[in-house]
């Protein structure tokens, strides 16, 4: 009896090892189900488009009316004011990078959603300059190459020495947590092109660059006194770092641009 006990259950491992964990059953209306050839393509909204779709979805007051500006019974079937491709709209991005972002300002559908997304390209050396979210946490995930992602922790209290990092190398399908006003960065140390995917639990995540918004926008005695009132940082040094931060997301860093024999002027 044991032995037939064994040979059964043997039997039955052996017949669902090789049975598949999903069933698939042939749908006799296979034929006349959608085919990708006759779904819509996508079609940029014009800006005019994009604000008309944000007043209405501002003004439905349910998700049903929300439904009919989205999905309006003369669009024949289209998901176009929910979809968004992520390509530089102003041509080929440049040489160092760049990050499309599919927000409210994009996406009109994303409107009552708390989501948007990025797709960032990333050239060799680059940097996606330090920054911070005020309104969204951020988990950016590489799809292609490497990146160093890093951000800086609280500080309660007095500063003392250097404010704490973490920090983490993400390779391919590598994701990590960029806290909701955390400044942080990314940075490509290779000479090959990285790409990530990035998801925010915000529609309007929004973005501050710090160096950039701190030395163009604060009278230069607050400057001054921010940092401590240092005899080297007049108003002429404050003008200069004022002309040469740059403004764009990336920017080439010149230790890799070196060994990776890019020109960074």
């Amino acid at each position: 009896m044991n032995s037939l006990l064994s040979s059964a259950f043997v039997a039955f491992l052996a017949a669902t090892s090789m049975a598949s964990p999903v069933a698939v059953v042939p749908r006799a209306d296979a034929a006349s189900s959608t085919s990708a050839a006759s779904a819509p393509t996508f079609k940029p909204l014009s800006p005019a488009e994009i604000k008309a779709l944000q007043t209405e979805l501002l003004l439905a007051p349910s998700y049903k009316d929300k439904e009919q500006v989205l999905f309006p019974p003369n669009n024949g079937g289209s998901a176009n004011n929910v979809s968004f491709q992520f390509v530089p709209n102003n041509g080929p991005r440049p040489q160092d990078g760049s990050i499309i972002v599919g927000s409210v300002d994009s996406i009109p559908g994303l409107i009552g959603t708390n989501v948007a997304a990025a797709i960032g390209f990333i050239g060799p050396c680059g940097l996606n300059v330090p920054h911070l979210h005020p309104r969204g946490n951020e988990f950016l995930t590489v799809v292609n190459g490497t990146l160093i992602g890093a951000f800086l922790l609280e500080e309660d209290g007095a500063f003392v020495g250097d404010i704490p990092q973490v920090s983490m190398t993400l390779t391919n399908f590598t994701g990590m947590l960029f806290p909701q006003g955390h400044i942080h960065w990314q940075f490509n140390p290779t000479c090959e092109e990285a790409v990530f995917s990035a998801a925010f639990d915000s529609s309007d995540e929004g973005r501050f660059q710090i160096a950039q918004t701190f030395f163009s926008s604060m009278p230069d005695n607050v400057l001054t006194t921010s940092l401590g009132n240092p005899t080297f940082l007049g108003p002429s040094q404050i003008d200069q770092l004022r002309g040469i931060i740059p403004s764009q997301f990336v920017v080439l860093v010149d230790s890799c641009a070196q060994a990776c024999g890019i020109k960074t002027a």
